[in-house]
């Protein structure tokens, strides 16, 4: 595994990986395949690593309760967005995804653009906030998108029945700003390239 920016890995224990999501059969054996969560004791010891190309490393354990780190601000993504290879382009590296498909930005100015333009596509646009956020935050990814929706909408000013297409640029900032408030971007490493902090394992991928 050779890293481009935009790239993730997960690390434990002198082991690396690019899946998605943590490979716990090979890496726990014994751990419970009905449990996601079952790290075998060794959760504490596991990172996720998002290179980017200004010399910047982000390191985190998104995969804990409280874990510093989140997603969110591993990458650079404060809206949590997720999309699919060949999805439309809101300033992403292209085809980098880490765990859930969350897309993975070059800054956090690029991804907190692409809240607004995320919710402007078409997929979005003619909703009203409440039937938006029931896409967006669905409750079969453990969400209340209800309270998602109020909570955004009293945010901007407006009503939850306001369509999305309605919304003035200040309002959607507004909004843009509670959806990151809201998906949580909590701060974790922040390495260089060279750093000593950095395991062997993650330096022979940059090397």
């Amino acid at each position: 595994m050779t890293v481009e920016f935009g790239d993730h890995a997960w690390y434990w224990n002198g082991n690396v990986s690019s899946t998605k999501n943590i490979p716990r059969a090979q890496w726990f054996p014994g751990s419970n395949p009905s449990d996601p969560t079952d790290y075998q004791g060794h959760g504490v010891e596991i990172y996720n690593y998002v290179f980017y190309d200004n010399n910047v490393i982000l390191r985190g354990q998104p995969h804990l309760r409280h874990g510093t780190g989140s997603y969110a601000w591993l990458n650079n993504n404060p809206g949590n967005l997720t999309g699919v290879a060949g999805g439309p382009d809101y300033g992403q590296y292209p085809g980098k995804f880490n765990w859930h498909n969350f897309l993975i930005f070059p800054d956090y100015d690029t991804g907190f653009l692409a809240i607004g333009l995320f919710l402007q596509s078409p997929a979005y646009i003619d909703l009203s906030i409440q039937a938006a956020f029931r896409k967006y935050a669905p409750a079969s990814d453990g969400n209340d998108p209800d309270t998602y929706a109020a909570d955004v909408a009293a945010a901007a000013g407006v009503d939850v029945s306001t369509p999305i297409s309605d919304l003035t640029a200040e309002q959607m900032s507004l909004l843009q700003n509670k959806i990151a408030q809201i998906e949580g971007a909590v701060p974790g490493d922040t390495l260089a390239y060279d750093s000593d902090d950095l395991p062997q394992a993650i330096k022979d991928l940059i090397a």
